[in-house]
């Protein structure tokens, strides 16, 4: 039987904070108003680990509606890619990552992790190479390499990554309203952080957790802002 994050995308906290190193907006735990339409007023989200035990190390989830900057750990996991993707047609990879973690005894975790491209997120139209990733429970278990055409295990550094949460329903157009939500703040931030990769959505918990009470992220991976360049002299 799937354990019910392996349902995540067939039908995707509690822990809210876990690892240090996190920076709330302004120092603030508050949730603005522009925000607030990512939760749901009086349904509390399940915890982020409640279907599947969040890998060592990872951070806990965010409460939705809010913002904060998180540092993750260096982490493995297994990777499925496929190419000239939609935004919407990269949960097809799902069962090659199940057949995988099934074949090799490697116990399943949350978040289930999409990565895409950041011309998918800009265009509606835009076709491009999605990753899924199931996330190992420690990075020294099983080994590093392809398996399969479609599935290659890999080792990933550790990062920071300015992260929204999001409760309920997630869809193509809540995760491009979310990436717009995170690059706004970026810009409010433009003297501290600076985007440094293609945004990502993680997912916690599957269809047999109701719809109100699933816990999503969108999270863009940041560094800290180069500085501008000093003026030159007279």
């Amino acid at each position: 039987m799937l354990p019910p994050v392996a349902l995540l995308l067939l039908g995707s906290a509690g822990v809210w904070g876990g690892m240090a190193a996190v920076v709330q907006e302004d120092g603030q735990s508050g949730v603005k108003a522009g925000w607030a339409r990512f939760r749901i007023e009086g349904v509390e989200p399940k915890p982020a680990d409640a279907d599947s035990p969040l890998p060592v190390g990872f951070p806990g989830g965010t409460a939705p509606g809010t913002i904060e900057v998180k540092e993750y750990p260096p982490y493995r996991s297994a990777v499925a890619r496929g190419e000239r993707m939609a935004i919407r047609s990269g949960d097809s990879l799902f069962w090659s990552l199940f057949r995988h973690i099934e074949r090799n005894q490697i116990a399943m975790t949350a978040p289930v992790i999409n990565t895409y491209p950041a011309e998918l997120v800009d265009d509606p139209a835009a076709r491009g190479t999605v990753t899924m990733e199931f996330l190992y429970r420690e990075p020294g278990l099983g080994k590093t390499g392809p398996d399969g055409q479609i599935v290659e295990v890999l080792d990933h550094p550790g990062g920071r990554y300015v992260c929204l949460g999001i409760q309920g329903r997630m869809d193509e157009a809540r995760m491009r309203e979310a990436v717009a939500v995170l690059r706004g703040w970026l810009a409010e931030h433009a003297s501290e952080w600076e985007e440094a990769g293609p945004p990502r959505r993680l997912g916690y918990h599957g269809p047999m957790t109701p719809v109100r009470r699933r816990l999503w992220e969108v999270q863009i991976p940041i560094r800290p802002a180069t500085p501008s360049p000093a003026p030159a002299a007279p």
